[in-house]
């Protein structure tokens, strides 16, 4: 039988494609309600397509850390997303609430949220935004130790988990009316800088951590080169990963981009910013064995705040010789 080119459509228009709802009543919830994304999916998902959500991308149950009881505090899925007053300052108890898996949502006064995860789900950030403002993400631009880019074969060959193919999954989460991607790859902005690994870093390093779709240049992914390009500083979501940005030989390599106006001015006007702490990487290596949270809890928190801070002017070391978070209390 032949099949003709016009027939064929790729996983993200075909399995892998969502459609939204109209919005027409988004509600903002009050500070400190908590709602589960998977209730969200229906709510914001046509008939039928939730329940294929639920079935064809699955989440990752979060690090393996066992206490001296026997416990995993850790493993679980992160599906609550819980609504707390806006403050420029996480502290220590609500990082370990994001590492049990509750996505910590805020809220400006001018509508600006920020939006803090424990693994990379972006398409229930999305969700779930279109569901409170009937927002969606017209660009992003997206800072990362490695990519989480997926091919279309890897879409055929299995079901993915959302954490590591989110970047190619977007493009199956369809508009309302015209059934366009909610973002096409073009409309993603992606840089990273990979430190060379070193003794003290955990984590094995396997050596491919920016794969990125076809048309984009590998050879020009550095922060300096990526913010030249057309358009790029006009993303109105912003995703930020903790690992491109630590340990401190990450941070040498790419805190660059956290001095660099432009991007002050981008982390300023953003209507959405999105906060990933990645635990399992955040020590360097690209494969956990075990799967465990790397690096220290108040590191990252310092990290997170200090990202959280930059457009008030927040002063970043050009040669840190220390830990991030021991140069900011």
């Amino acid at each position: 039988m032949l099949i003709r080119y016009s027939d064929w459509k790729k996983p993200t228009d075909a399995a892998y494609a969502f459609r939204l709802r109209p919005m027409e009543a988004p509600q903002v919830p009050a500070p400190g309600s908590s709602r589960d994304i998977r209730d969200i999916a229906q709510e914001v998902l046509e008939e039928g397509d939730a329940a294929r959500f639920e079935q064809r991308i699955h989440r990752w149950v979060g690090p393996e850390d066992m206490t001296e009881d026997g416990e995993r505090p850790y493993a679980g899925q992160q599906l609550l997303f819980e609504e707390g007053a806006w403050r420029d300052t996480l502290g220590a108890g609500e990082l370990e609430a994001v590492l049990r898996g509750t996505v910590r949502v805020m809220r400006g006064a001018d509508g600006q949220t920020d939006y803090v995860l424990r693994d990379h789900h972006m398409l229930d950030v999305v969700l779930y935004h279109y569901r409170t403002t009937g927002e969606l993400p017209r660009a992003l631009f997206h800072a990362d130790r490695h990519s989480d880019w997926c091919k279309d074969s890897f879409l055929e060959a299995r079901t993915p988990q959302q954490a590591a193919t989110w970047w190619k999954l977007l493009e199956g989460l369809k508009r309302p009316g015209d059934g366009t991607p909610v973002l096409a790859e073009e409309d993603i902005v992606f840089t990273t800088g990979k430190a060379a690994p070193t003794a003290r870093m955990t984590g094995r390093d396997v050596g491919f951590s920016t794969l990125v779709p076809w048309f984009v240049d590998t050879a020009r992914l550095h922060w300096s080169q990526v913010l030249t390009r057309p358009g790029a500083t006009g993303a109105d979501w912003l995703s930020l990963d903790l690992d491109c940005f630590q340990p401190s030989p990450q941070l040498r390599v790419c805190g660059g981009l956290l001095r660099d106006p432009r991007f002050h001015g981008m982390m300023a006007a953003a209507r959405v910013r999105v906060f990933v702490l990645s635990p399992q990487f955040t020590n360097g290596g690209d494969k956990i064995d075990p799967w465990t949270i790397q690096g220290s809890r108040s590191s990252s928190l310092r990290l997170l705040n200090l990202l959280r801070r930059l457009p008030r002017g927040v002063r970043i070391p050009r040669v840190p010789d220390a830990d991030v978070a021991r140069q900011h209390p």
